[in-house]
This record gives C-alpha cells, structure tokens and sequence, in this order.
C-alpha cells in the first residue's frame, strides 16, 4: 500500500434524503445536473473523483490551492444553477476540504486526511466550505476569498480537536462552539505544538492595496562567515536590505524578514516549504576583512528542493558604493529568475533613485543596520550603541534620511522600554522624524516614526491616522510597520481599522508576534461576543502578562463563567499583586476607549476584584 500526502475534497447534498421523499425522480434529475458541474470542475483542475455514493463525492488534489479554488468554483457555479429553480427545487452541498496523509488502496484513498475532509464537510454551513487549519496555512495570500475561524473543533473519531475556517465569513458564529473555560484552557494545552497564530488568517483585507502576487519566496538571513561573531548585524542587515529590494517587485511575494529569523539555522527546504509556503528559497554567506567583502548565494526550488542557477559569487572593495551594487545584483537575477523582467529595478530611474538615497559611506551603513539588530538583543548596551553611531552619522551624512528615522525611532524606544530615556526624548524623536522627511518625503520609516510619536504624547488620532496612512500608503508589505501601526490603532478605536492592518502583517509575516491578537480579543470583548474573546486569547498562547489575565479574567465573568473568573482573579494576586492595585491602568495608559474600559471595569468587579 502506497502513502502520500494529498488534499481531499469532500461534498454531500444538505438534505437529501427529504428531498428524495418528496420528489425522488426532480431530485435524482438536478443530482445528475449538480453531478456534471461538480465532476467538471475537479476533473479541470487536475483532480480525481476516487469515491462517494448516491449525493457524495470525494477527490483528490496534488494542491490545497487547487482544491480550495475548486470548492468555490463549485459552489459558485451551484449557485448560479440554483438560482434558475424554484426554492424546494433547489439542491444545495456542504463542502469540506483537508490536506492530509492518505493511503492508497487500488483506486480508492483510506485513512484520517480522508476521515478528516468528511468530518469537515459536515460541519460546514449549507452552500459553504470548511477547511482545516493545514489547508488554511497553505492557502494564505494565494485566494481572493477569505475564511474565518470557528474555532477549535472536537471531530467524531479524532483525536485532536482542529481548528476549522469557514467560507462564507457570515457563517463562522453559527458554527463556533460555545466554550467554557475548562474546555478552554484544555484546548490550549492540544493545540501546545500547533502554529498559536493561525486565527489572524480569519480576517480577510478590504483595501484597495492587494498582497502580492506571484511566487513566494523566502530569503533566509545570511549567514556571518566572518572572523568577528559579532559581524551577525552585518550579514543580518545585507539580507534585510535585499528582501526590501526585492518587495518592490509586484509580481514577488516576499515573506517579511521577521519571519525568517527563526529559519536562520539551516532549516530545511521541506520545512520552509511547510510552515511558510515558500515557493523558492535564498540564503547566502557574507564574509568580511579589513578592505574586501565576498557574499555567495543559494536559489532552491522549494517545491522539488533543486537548486537553481544563483547570483554571484562578489569578491568586492568593501565600500557603501560596492555594498548597495552586490545587493541590488541579487535582486535583480532573482527576480529574473523567478519574476519579470518588466519590475521596477530593471527600471534605470528606479535604480538610480536608491543609489541616491543610499549613504556615502560603510559607517553609514552599519549604523542603520545595528540600529534593526537591537531587536534581536533589547539590550541597552546595543541600544547606545545605535544610538551614537546614529548621531556621528546624521552629523557626516545630513542627507540620509533613513538614520534620521532610526535615529528618531531609537529615541521612541528608549521611552516605550524605559532604556537610558533622554528628557528630550519627544523633542528629539519628532526633530529627527522631521529631519528625515526633509531629506526624503516618501521615506516610511519616517511617518512611521511620528505615527507612533503622536500616539505617545496624546496626540489626537487623527494625527495619528494621518501619519500612519502616510506610512503605510508608501509601503504596505512592511509588516513590522503594519502590525505596530495597526495594534496603536486599534486601541485608539478603530478596532476593524486595526485589525485589517494586523492581518495584512499576518500575511506577510506568518511568525508575527501572537501578541498582536490582544486587539482582536478586546475588540471581542467590545462587541460582548465573549466566547470569541477567549478563543483568541487561547490561540495567542494564553493570558500570561498581568493585563491579560485581567482581560480574560473580565470577559469569563461577562460570559457567566464566575468560578473561573475568579480562579484567574486569584492568579492574579498572587503573580502580580501591584497590578491588583489599579488592574485598568495599562488600558488607560494606552489610552483606550472608554466603552472597552467600562466592560473590564464591571468584569473584575463581577470577577470578584475590586476596581
């Protein structure tokens, strides 16, 4: 018996056999007329019908892609064939759709990948599709439809609960189950070895600026072969660069470089398949001396894991004019490689613009370059560090507008993390924003910068919004800048706002911090749907800071859930007993609004906490 990994589609007509009692020849005629849609529609996407009796179907695809597109073309097309007859008439299918492993038994396909897709389909919503969460991993930025989770599920003869996503969005309440917090805190420990963050695929984008299109591909950051461990920011910072070349292209999606920092060390192709999605691969090596740099690179093929034809090897000067030449030649042969030769850096104009925008010297550089690997470390030592080099080069070079913005973010920071802070530090941080914009005014970083300035010296949100439209509008597959942008608005108040911003990072950075959920789990708590409140907040992992627990401890009460209220409650004071004291003041503190403030304010109360 052969074993493979395939995804599986299986339909069932909703309410067949009342159907058949009322009218067993009309039934068994619009069968047959649903039959031929559905059979041509699998068989013209690469699929194969290997099962199902009377109103089933089951089939197998190569591609979760493939076997999601071909659900919604199926029911697309049902409908429009029911919108011919007369409603008792009509004939409606559920569809569920699974990718799992399989084993082949002649032509039929046995075991739990098909057991799974079956259980699916039935809890699917009529004229809907349920799929899996592996099947939603590998659909993610790849449809123009989105699905929405209903939450983790227990299936009839699985092990496991799964987490199931539904199409249409509409349909996802009417489907979530109503969990109590045993069943909760349950559900957190199964799904312990799952991707914690597969709700954020749940919220679909409503903008007018698209994710992009094309191949997927991951750029591992480089590895530092130089004689210096400590060269990693250097190696670090060319690979960061390059993948920003390389998002330029529309026809590329580049997966954000946050995301790749947990694959630095060798990962496999397989994997890197798997868990991002990836569809070609880049890594390099960089080595430095005293005058030279070689950097040497690997394109792979992450569907057979063959490797390609890749750019260089560069034995070069080691110079800020040598640096961005290596870079920017990276990028183009892998775009040309795998994208179009009609994208933006194939353009002289474009080109030339970034050699413009670039530093004159090394030194400039590797300022910008520590000032992002300060958040590998959030050591104060490498925050000082950043900082003076920041300063020494906005000094030389007054005209690099992006060390006027990391210089004007290193000051934000050292107030958000109470980090060697400056007295001055509003006053610095919005000259120095101010300063970049001088020298560049379509430069993101900067807008960014003042965006979250605004908010943290109480600037009304429409300042805010204004700046971090601005941000965002000039590059929106940053998904660092859409997830810290979309967090601040949404606790401002524009929850949907914020949240559609938070996906949008999601999509591009599938290892987004979990922690982004806290607006989706506020929102929830907003809106009273509780039940959805503590599901989010058991995808991100658990409540486990102080203001968490607080939150979840509020929304249990709201839900009726008093003894576990109050068993968090009692958590709470035991772990973190100043917090106790004023529970509300990292709400207030954020400046969040007051109806969110008012709920907490009740749940505790109710939780037994008095606020």
């Amino acid at each position: 018996m052969e074993r493979k990994l395939v995804a599986i589609l299986a339909a069932d007509v909703v309410g067949y056999s009342g159907m058949m009692r009322a009218d067993e020849e009309g039934t068994l005629a619009t069968l047959a007329t649903c039959r031929t849609i559905i059979d041509g529609c699998i068989e013209s996407a690469g699929g194969r019908v290997f099962g199902g009796a009377g109103d089933s179907v089951l089939a197998e695809f190569h591609s979760s892609v493939t076997a999601v597109r071909t659900a919604l073309e199926i029911q697309h097309r049902l409908t429009a064939q029911n919108a011919d007859l007369s409603e008792s008439s009509q004939m409606v299918f559920r569809i569920g759709v699974n990718l799992g492993d399989v084993v082949s038994e002649g032509d039929n396909l046995l075991g739990d990948g098909v057991n799974v897709a079956s259980r699916l389909e039935a809890l699917a919503p009529p004229g809907g599709i349920c799929i899996s969460r592996q099947v939603t991993e590998q659909i993610a930025g790849k449809l123009d439809e989105g699905f929405v989770s209903a939450g983790l599920k227990g299936l009839k003869n699985i092990p496991t609960p799964l987490e199931v996503f539904v199409w249409p969005a509409t349909a996802a309440r009417s489907i979530r189950t109503q969990p109590k917090y045993g069943r909760w805190a349950a559900a957190i420990a199964s799904v312990a070895t799952l991707a914690i963050a597969a709700f954020w695929y749940s919220h679909t984008l409503p903008s007018a600026s698209k994710l992009p299109t094309g191949a997927r591909i991951a750029l591992v950051p480089f590895k530092n072969l130089s004689a210096e461990p400590g060269d990693t920011y250097f190696s670090d910072g060319l690979s960061r660069d390059i993948n920003a070349l390389l998002a330029r292209f529309s026809n590329l999606f580049v997966i954000a470089p946050e995301a790749m920092l947990a694959f630095r060390d060798d990962t496999g192709c397989e994997k890197l398949r798997e868990t991002l999605g990836a569809d070609f691969i880049l890594r390099g090596t960089v080595q430095r001396s005293t005058d030279q740099l070689r950097v040497t690179t690997t394109l792979t093929d992450a569907k057979s894991c063959r490797q390609l034809t890749s750019p260089g090897p560069f034995d070069v000067d080691l110079n800020a004019e040598r640096l961005l030449e290596v870079q920017l030649d990276i990028a183009r042969k892998v775009a040309s490689a795998i994208g179009s030769s009609d994208a933006p850096l194939f353009k002289s104009a474009i080109a030339q613009e970034i050699r413009n925008k670039a530093p004159d010297s090394l030194d400039a550089y590797e300022c910008v370059f520590l000032s992002f690997w300060f958040y590998q470390t959030f050591t104060i030592e490498d925050h000082r560090i950043a900082r003076d080099c920041l300063l020494r080069t906005v000094e030389a070079e007054p005209d690099y507008s992006l060390a006027w913005s990391r210089l004007a973010y290193n000051y934000l920071e050292s107030k958000k993390r109470q980090m060697d802070t400056r007295p001055d530090w509003s006053v610095q941080a919005r000259r120095a924003a101010n300063k970049a914009l001088e020298a560049d005014r379509e430069n993101p970083d900067a807008y960014y910068a003042l965006a979250i300035h605004s908010r943290m010296v109480g600037e009304s949100t429409d300042i805010f919004r204004k700046y971090a439209q601005r941000a965002i509008d000039l590059n929106p597959n940053d998904s660092w800048i859409l997830a810290d942008l979309g967090i601040f608005l949404a606790y401002s108040g524009e929850w949907e706002a914020g949240e559609t911003w938070i996906t949008r990072a999601r999509e591009l950075n599938p290892q987004l911090h979990p922690g982004y959920g806290n607006a989706f789990h506020l929102h929830a708590i907003v809106r009273g749907d509780y039940d959805e409140a503590l599901a989010v907040i058991a995808g991100m992992g658990g409540a486990r800071r102080h203001m968490n627990i607080a939150s979840t401890a509020a929304a249990l009460a709201l839900n009726g859930e008093l003894d576990a209220a109050r068993n968090l409650v009692n958590e709470l004071r035991k772990e973190f007993p100043d917090a106790t004291k004023d529970p509300l003041a990292p709400f207030r503190a954020r400046d969040m609004p007051e109806d969110l403030i008012d709920k907490l304010r009740k749940g505790l109360k109710l939780s037994g906490l008095d606020v």
